[in-house]
């Protein structure tokens, strides 16, 4: 009787201990899943979190790819035209972006077309930021020498408007000679065989030709910043190639050489190798006198 008590002993203290163990194991695993379920709670909370901020981010980011927009659009059609200064085409502004296997890495994450959406529109944003800032240097360089090219734009009349008349504007016109249709490319104005011929901006001279032929004798002046000035059917030019001039200086006398049906002078405005409408620069209506203060005849003129 006392062996088989102890043998129901045993037995009921081995089964209480499989039942206490059961239980510590039953409340751990509880508890692991308790704090497993908080841990995602709080990570859910965290991703929502994450996704409001990025959400955000994409907000901000679309305010500021318009205004950049908004910065190109003025700087193509205002801050750059007052310069002379060529529009930034839009595939130099949009070149670049492919931007292959850069996120690749983020295929891992939850939401990853988002993530990737988002740094793209990013990246786009820095590198048209960045050529927007270079534009806006090379602005910074040409108004430093803002003076400089007011004295490079061809403003003068070439010569005293006293006693002379534009008989022949720029664009289509009956040719004198061929008595055909002919596109002009200058601003002809007549005078007197010998008037001085000036210079219309500061300058360096590119060239002096002598023909007999077309244009005849001829001035061309290279005033930098895109403008050149030509000067033709001269009766003779009192400048040399690669001489420098100011706006004023003598630099030829009014002549019919070359194919010319009378007395006068050929007047072109030339930008960036085109030719444009002289009118648009000079005004031929200035008072004789203020005009004669504004000039050096040859005598006073140093080559």
């Amino acid at each position: 009787m006392v062996a088989r008590s102890g043998v129901s002993r045993k037995r009921w203290l081995a089964a209480c201990v499989t039942l206490a163990l059961g239980a510590a194991i039953y409340l751990l695993a509880v508890d692991l899943f308790q704090v497993k379920g908080l841990k995602l709670i709080v990570l859910e909370k965290q991703n929502s979190a994450l996704l409001e901020k990025i959400d955000y981010i994409n907000e901000k980011t679309k305010l500021q790819a318009e205004r950049l927009e908004e910065l190109q659009m003025r700087d193509n059609t205002v801050y750059r035209p007052i310069f002379g200064m060529d529009e930034i085409p839009a595939d130099v502004r949009n070149a670049g972006y492919s931007f292959a296997g850069r996120y690749d890495s983020l295929q891992m994450f939850a939401n990853a077309d988002f993530l990737t959406q988002t740094l793209r529109r990013q990246d786009i944003i820095e590198k048209k930021t960045a050529i927007q800032s270079r534009s806006f240097d090379d602005i910074e360089k040409i108004a430093t020498h803002l003076e400089d090219m007011s004295r490079s734009i061809p403003t003068l009349f070439p010569v005293c408007p006293a006693g002379v008349n534009i008989t022949s504007q720029f664009g289509y016109r009956l040719h004198p000679i061929f008595q055909s249709v002919f596109f002009h490319s200058g601003t002809d104005i007549a005078g007197r065989k010998g008037m001085p011929v000036y210079a219309a901006a500061d300058g360096v001279v590119r060239e002096v030709k002598s023909s007999n032929a077309g244009y005849g004798n001829e001035v061309d002046i290279d005033h930098g910043f895109g403008y050149s000035t030509r000067y033709a059917h001269l009766n003779s030019s009192t400048v040399e190639p690669g001489q420098k001039v100011s706006r004023g200086d003598q630099v030829g006398t009014m002549g019919s050489s070359g194919r010319a049906t009378g007395v006068h002078l050929h007047y072109e405005v030339l930008y960036k190798r085109q030719q444009v409408n002289p009118r648009n620069f000079f005004d031929s209506k200035i008072d004789p006198k203020t005009y004669m203060t504004q000039v050096r005849p040859a005598e006073k003129t140093s080559k």
